[in-house]
């Protein structure tokens, strides 16, 4: 509206209400203008410390040690609990126990070689009476020494022997047994085939550079060979991964995760297109198992195929591809803490002090949790008592934490980071608080992800699979890898044991005898 000058201005009450409704009405879409603007500034502003944070600071949620907030007593889940560090060992002293440094003693396993230092006669001899000097003790030192790998070929010399000169010999020509293979034809024992496998699907080395690395053994291997060798080791465990999916869909809690992978000769794809590994972890009798299953989709498909029929708890994060599969009768849905805490990280970082509250509020959470689970692990707690108390325990801390979200709902503009965490942690609460009904279920989805974490470090190295059917191989091996470690076997020690005993088994039932969770490493 144009300025008018006093002498401009009319006479009558009507025609000067008319002119100010009008200033009103343009100052209030000029301020409504302004907002916006600030909001697009504050939500640039956003972006721009977001992208800072991403490629110049810290990817670490931990907290500097200088800055004391209870939220930061963790980094995940996994690690709330305090432990003292590995390298150290405690010692009892009067009234408290005081932490030993040092590293480790070398562990007693291990071969031991004894090389003897003595002294010369002419050392030994006294110079004034020439008598020996007695013996009166000794000093020892210890040292490791890493022998670098050796190759050696086993030669198996099967004798054959003839009929005898009796005329009831039926069999003209007998032979003596040679080596029982995991893998018949060839010519890497079964040993050497669980170093090839750990070395990639444990350590994450390549095959290319395994490549280069029987070479200077001068042992030609091209990648080829050992990727086939990996393929048919996947097909071999075919019957164990069978049994153990079935086993899976028997556990009463199941958590659910994926993960991207790249397949360059997938059917109908690109090999630019991304693909999954579907992971999901489950308990025979308490005993984990988790399992891999590769897939060119992240439809909500798979997890409905995979879930068919199943009845219990499948806990994730907030993937909406779970949601259909988590309505289904018999199944309850749990949701995962950590993912919300990460939202609010983020907030965090990008300035916003609300979100530090929330975070202790998860700390108290999960010290709490951490305390009572380690009475439950130790069997201080039975199952019922555990389930009760740590409802009379956290269901106020839940209920508290629920409160505060709500207060704090549209506080802050859904475009922004605090926004949008608070809307996402409204959205997942009802399912984050199932946890409490089942002693297998805790706050989060964080074992799962350590499963796959092992793919992802590996997937820097290797970066893709060549086909499909690389991809279900490596699904099946990295399932009976991860099983292994999660059930306390040490995996190259496991794969060799399993590569030797599976093609004696005369009998399904003694194959799945073999299954990491239905063995000890102590036997064997």
């Amino acid at each position: 509206m144009d300025a008018l000058t006093l002498e401009q201005l009319p006479d009558d009450v009507a025609s000067l209400k008319n002119i100010i409704a009008a200033l009103m009405k343009e100052a209030s879409q000029y301020k409504s203008e302004a907002a916006t603007a600030s909001l697009e500034a504050l939500s640039w502003q956003e972006k721009y410390e977001s992208l800072k944070h991403r490629f110049f600071g810290s990817s670490s949620e931990k907290k500097p040690k200088e800055e004391n907030s209870q939220g930061w007593l963790f980094n995940e889940a996994e690690t709330y609990a305090k432990e003292a560090p590995k390298t150290e060992e405690k010692v009892s002293v009067k009234a408290h126990e005081r932490v030993k440094r040092g590293p480790k003693p070398i562990p007693n396993d291990i071969p031991r070689v004894d090389i003897v230092s003595e002294c010369s006669l002419e050392e030994r001899t006294c110079p004034h009476c020439g008598a020996l000097r007695p013996e009166i003790g000794e000093e020892v030192r210890e040292e490791l020494e890493v022998i670098p790998a050796k190759v050696i070929v086993n030669r198996y010399i099967m004798k054959k022997y003839g009929p005898c000169e009796c005329k009831d010999c039926q069999s003209p020509v007998i032979q003596a047994s040679g080596p029982v293979k995991f893998i018949p034809g060839s010519r890497f024992s079964n040993n050497t085939l669980a170093f090839f496998l750990s070395s990639k699907f444990v350590d994450a080395q390549p095959f290319y550079r395994m490549e280069h690395i029987l070479s200077r053994f001068g042992i030609e291997t091209p990648r080829a060979t050992l990727c086939g060798l990996a393929i048919r080791a996947g097909r071999g465990l075919g019957d164990l991964i069978e049994a153990m999916k079935e086993d899976i869909k028997a556990s009463h809690v199941l958590l659910m995760d994926e993960t991207v992978v790249q397949v360059l000769h997938e059917t109908n794809s690109t090999p630019q297109s991304k693909h999954f590994m579907w992971v999901t972890e489950g308990f025979s009798e308490g005993k984990p198992i988790i399992f891999f299953h590769y897939h060119p989709s992240r439809s909500k498909e798979i997890p409905l195929r995979l879930l068919k029929d199943y009845e219990g708890y499948l806990q994730t994060d907030g993937y909406s591809g779970y949601d259909e599969a988590g309505s289904f009768p018999g199944i309850r849905h749990v949701g995962c803490l950590a993912h919300v805490r990460r939202k609010f990280i983020e907030a965090q970082k990008l300035g916003s002090k609300e979100a530090s509250i929330f975070i202790s509020m998860i700390a108290e959470l999960y010290e709490k949790e951490a305390e009572l689970r380690k009475s439950y692990n130790e069997g201080l707690l039975d199952t019922a008592s555990f389930l009760s108390l740590r409802r009379k325990e956290q269901a106020p801390k839940l209920t508290a934490m629920h409160s505060w979200l709500m207060a704090h709902a549209g506080v802050s503009p859904p475009t922004l980071a605090f926004g949008k965490a608070v809307s996402y942690a409204l959205s997942q609460w009802e399912k984050i608080t199932h946890y409490l009904d089942h002693e297998l279920l805790t706050p989060d989805t964080n074992r799962v992800e350590n499963a796959i974490r092992p793919f992802v470090i590996g997937r820097k190295n290797w970066l893709f699979s060549n086909t499909p059917l690389g991809a279900h191989a490596s699904a099946s091996i990295y399932s009976m890898i991860e099983t292994a470690k999660a059930n306390g076997h040490e995996p190259y020690h496991y794969l060799c044991y399993l590569f030797n005993e599976l093609p004696k088994a005369k009998s399904l039932e003694e194959k799945l005898r073999l299954l990491p969770y239905k063995i000890a490493p102590r036997e064997y």
